[in-house]
């Protein structure tokens, strides 16, 4: 893929992830400030198509957006990126090792672990300092934090799951006929 198809793919990934990140809802009436937005499912698509680097690179673009659209909230803007990006890195990861259902599986199920894990342990630092919270204000909201990753990651991988192979597959043949029109 010729550098300026790379660019407009990314382009339009990044804004489609910015778009969809403003659908937002929480999961958890208990814990409303926990909020599902599926816009790590465009940036996840392009970890397996273009490598993680580039996943990665969108999950940055659509929280940079994000936070100068939306968001006043600087240290929950940079938990999302961070958080997003450890997942789509990881998953396009491994995926990129060997390239089939087998480990594409393999990586969504480690990187949304990880990423849970991760979750945790970050919020267990930021909630106390950012919210000048006692450390039991984190334990009381420990089992939505760790649903809500759960669930967030793993319907992110779902959807990736099923919607992939459309895309890479359009993606492809676009490819293809660029090739077969230019020579």
């Amino acid at each position: 893929m010729n550098s300026i198809k790379k660019i407009s793919f990314v382009g339009i990934f990044s804004a489609l992830a910015t778009l969809v990140m403003f659908l937002e809802f929480p999961i958890f009436p208990q814990a409303s400030f926990l909020k599902y937005d599926p816009s790590e499912i465009p940036a996840l698509i392009v970890s397996f198509l273009l490598g993680p680097g580039v996943g990665m690179f969108v999950i940055l673009v659509k929280d940079i957006l994000f936070f100068l659209m939306k968001s006043g909230d600087p240290v929950g803007i940079a938990m999302n990126a961070v958080l997003g990006m450890s997942f789509v890195g990881i998953a396009g990861l491994i995926y990129h090792r060997n390239k089939n259902r087998v480990t594409a599986i393999k990586g969504m199920i480690v990187a949304t672990l990880f990423t849970t894990a991760f979750a945790l342990g970050l919020n267990a630092l930021i909630v106390p300092l950012y919210f000048k919270a006692p450390f039991e204000l984190y334990l009381k909201f420990f089992p939505f934090i760790l649903a809500f990753n759960l669930v967030k990651f793993g319907v992110d991988s779902v959807v990736t799951f099923f919607v992939y192979k459309k895309v890479s597959s359009i993606f492809k043949l676009e490819t293809v006929e660029g090739r077969s029109n230019n020579g």
